[in-house]
């Protein structure tokens, strides 16, 4: 996920700028209005004491053009006219037309008593930009901004840090650990993550009660068809005693029967898979793959069988689990694909996960039927009557997944079947 997608920065970004925004304003607004106060009056200062020197020059016989010059690049149009006389002794403000007023006037005493009325023009505003990045590399609006960012990083730590903590609850009861519930300090909270949380501990104690409930539903029927099953099969060898092998509606007998014993048998390795305990001993993954293929080899001589996997690929937990689940890929393999095509296992490490490819060349399956693979009873319909029941891949899910592990299926680009599964290295 990218990181402007992330909660986190939207919530912090959303507070720090909106802090931002009001502080700037109400700076820009309040400093504008006591900088034009505090213009005037520095405006007037400055002017008073440049005609001070001004005209102590010009009563000297000196002439003050120089001074001016000399001030200030930047200096106000003045106009100096000695009362009394009316003698105009400088006029250097702008023409604006009828009705221009000058920024500032006032009267001046000289030292020698004479009287002069100053009239002066506005003096050349500072840029609203330099006043405005003037105003940002300020120490107190640099201080003002780093308290604000702090203050939204706690803000919204405090609002994302429990809802990922709810996050990784959730991915747990989703990768089948129904026994996973909030931690108390969760489940506390007075506000509305606590109630978030409180209401995802009741649903996963839902879940749990269901799919517990389902599974013992599947063991204790399964067991209460074995009673059932086994006396059909005894009466069909009383009979096969009495009509002899050739009969047709006994070979129909003991063919339905011994679908329903494999399908029972099934029905009781999917529910008791969760009660096997992921031991922590390591094993060698390349030699329970050489066992698994010479399997195959027994049944199939005629099967083109090729697998690489290095002697260090190795893995912890019960290997009866990794058994299960590659002998059901395999033989989910072995099913759907003509007897002389082949199956081919590669291996590469990952990071520290290891990574099997398992691929056939058979027809392959429509894509939008991938997923449904794993659903326990679904079978792909590919024209061609299958003796399975959909249990054998979703055995090799619910396996791998007690392993820390995962298992997904593509289709190859070159055609085929391919399952991707991936272990934890041990």
């Amino acid at each position: 996920m990218r990181w402007y997608r992330s909660l986190y920065w939207k919530i912090f970004l959303a507070i720090w700028l909106s802090s931002v925004l009001v502080i700037l304003a109400t700076v820009v607004i309040v400093g504008g209005m006591s900088h034009h106060e505090r213009d005037a009056e520095v405006q007037e200062a400055r002017a008073r004491a440049l005609v001070e020197r001004m005209l102590e020059r010009h009563e000297e016989g000196r002439g003050f053009e120089r001074l001016q010059r000399k001030s200030s690049r930047n200096a106000p149009g003045l106009r100096i006219v000695e009362l009394g006389t009316n003698a105009l002794v400088l006029d250097t403000l702008p023409r604006r037309g009828p009705g221009a007023r000058p920024a500032l006037t006032f009267e001046l005493d000289s030292e020698s008593g004479r009287r002069y009325r100053v009239q002066v023009g506005a003096w050349p505003q500072r840029e609203q930009f330099g006043r405005f990045l003037g105003l940002l590399v300020s120490v107190q609006i640099v201080l003002i901004l780093l308290v604000s960012a702090l203050t939204s990083l706690l803000l919204t730590w405090l609002v994302v840090r429990p809802l990922k903590r709810l996050r990784l609850h959730t991915r747990a009861l989703a990768q089948g650990d129904l026994a996973v519930r909030t931690d108390q300090k969760l489940a506390a909270r007075g506000d509305e993550i606590g109630e978030l949380a409180r209401e995802f501990d009741t649903m996963a104690d839902y879940v749990e009660r269901t799919l517990g409930a389902s599974q013992r539903l599947m063991q204790d029927v399964s067991h209460e068809l074995r009673a059932p099953l086994a006396r059909l099969q005894a009466a069909a060898g009383l009979l096969e005693q009495r009509l002899g092998e050739g009969d047709p509606l006994l070979q129909r007998l003991n063919r339905e029967c011994g679908r329903i014993d494999r399908l029972i048998t099934e029905i009781l390795s999917l529910s008791r898979l969760e009660a096997l305990q992921p031991a922590l001993e390591a094993f060698s993954v390349q030699e329970l793959v050489a066992e698994l293929m010479e399997d195959i080899r027994f049944q199939q001589p005629d099967r083109q069988l090729s697998f690489e996997l290095p002697k260090s690929c190795r893995v912890r937990g019960n290997r009866l689990l990794l058994e299960r689940a590659l002998g059901n890929v395999f033989n989910n393999a072995l099913k759907h694909t003509p007897a002389g095509t082949a199956i081919e296992l590669t291996q590469a490490t990952v990071g520290k996960q290891h990574e099997l490819r398992i691929r056939d060349h058979g027809p392959g399956v429509p894509a939008d039927t991938l997923e449904q693979l794993f659903d326990p009873f679904f079978r792909q319909r590919n024209g061609a009557e299958s003796d399975g029941y959909g249990l054998g891949l979703s055995i090799a899910r619910r396996a791998l997944r007690i392993l820390g592990g995962s298992i997904e299926a593509r289709n190859h680009p070159d055609g085929g079947l391919e399952m991707l599964i991936r272990l934890p290295v041990a």
